[in-house]
């Protein structure tokens, strides 16, 4: 993989080749943003392409380093992750004790002491087949405040043949000091003409691209490992609620679902529900319109938005589109969901 083959995010990975080609590549980088927008793609790209044999500025795929990046076989490409909470080093060198809670115990959820121990062991030693070291720790954000502190020293006084690439999509849990002695870079939602492209290219139907491109909210990892028997199931589900809203029969059900709940069992629902009534809202201006039914959202429930057609006039569709993209972009910053549902609700039915 190079940065071609990562979907979006052309100014991160434009910044991220020109630091290649000047030789200026800061040794302490913070990749962060959205789960599944090509962070960890990134930085194994930079890995690769910081002990390319035949490029300077992007990883070529095809020399003995880069393929042995990509098999995990290379001895100076290193990993701390979360899920296994260890040195990641295939030739067995630098494993790094259990990670461990201020009190001694072994905790699964977070990355202790032990790893940045194991970390420190290692990050002074010269490469052993390419030109530079690369530690990438993954999800950053879940080092203890001891394993951070033991790592901000290493941050300090990094030697210059090592990179440490930090990856969080909640950077707003790192130690300021981590922070501010790393590069950060910023990695957006990837657009969703973007997903359908990444889709479409391994071998999705335009249709199915479309809609699933629709629900993932830039995450492309998500829409490429994403049920279609389950989306389809979504939209059934999405439609009925739909329905019943702008027919004004049985409206409660939206309430049901939704208003009573935690916001962490519905969150990601409601907004795959809205990202759906959306999607619902916007083909039916395309019909009032007299647009080209090529263009539709759903273009499978064209029966069905033509049968309902007369329950939403050309204004009424306008304006529960905004209501829509206004509870959307909410959801982030409420805490109380039951009262953002219940708004959204009577201002629909209302």
């Amino acid at each position: 993989m190079a940065f071609q083959d990562i979907a979006g995010n052309s100014r991160v990975k434009k910044i991220l080749k020109l630091a290649l080609e000047r030789q200026r590549v800061p040794n302490s980088m913070l990749f962060c943003g959205p789960e599944g927008v090509g962070k960890r793609k990134a930085a194994f790209v930079m890995a690769k392409a910081l002990n390319c044999l035949n490029k300077r500025n992007d990883a070529c795929d095809e020399c003995e380093n880069c393929r042995a990046i990509d098999n995990e076989s290379f001895p100076d490409v290193l990993v701390i992750d979360v899920k296994d909470l260890k040195v990641k080093q295939n030739s067995r060198q630098g494993e790094s004790e259990p990670d461990e809670t201020d009190d001694g115990k072994t905790n699964r959820d977070t990355i202790g002491i032990g790893a940045m121990r194991g970390l420190k062991g290692i990050v002074y030693l010269r490469p052993m087949l390419g030109r530079k070291r690369v530690f990438i720790i993954n999800e950053a954000e879940k080092m203890t405040d001891d394993a951070a502190n033991s790592h901000l020293k290493i941050l300090e006084e990094p030697p210059l043949f090592s990179h440490i690439i930090l990856i969080s999509h909640n950077p707003a849990l790192l130690l300021p000091t981590i922070k501010s002695r790393c590069q950060t870079l910023n990695f957006l939602p990837v657009a969703k003409e973007e997903i359908e492209q990444a889709l479409r290219e391994r071998g999705f139907e335009d249709e199915k691209a479309r809609i699933m491109a629709l629900l993932v909210h830039g995450n492309l990892e998500q829409a490429i490992s994403q049920d279609w028997d389950a989306i389809q199931q979504k939209r059934e589900v999405a439609w009925g609620l739909f329905r019943a809203l702008i027919g004004k029969e049985e409206t409660s059900l939206f309430l049901e679902k939704y208003a009573f709940k935690p916001r962490k069992v519905i969150k990601e629902d409601l907004e795959q529900t809205l990202e759906l009534f959306s999607s619902f809202c916007r083909d039916f201006v395309l019909m009032k319109e007299n647009g080209d039914p090529r263009l539709l959202f759903n273009p499978d429930y064209e029966p069905r938005l033509r049968e309902s057609e007369p329950l939403l006039g050309f204004e009424q569709a306008l304006k529960f589109l905004a209501l829509i993209d206004l509870a959307r972009a909410s959801i982030d910053q409420h805490l109380n969901m039951s009262l953002l549902v219940s708004s959204f609700y009577s201002q629909v039915t209302g």
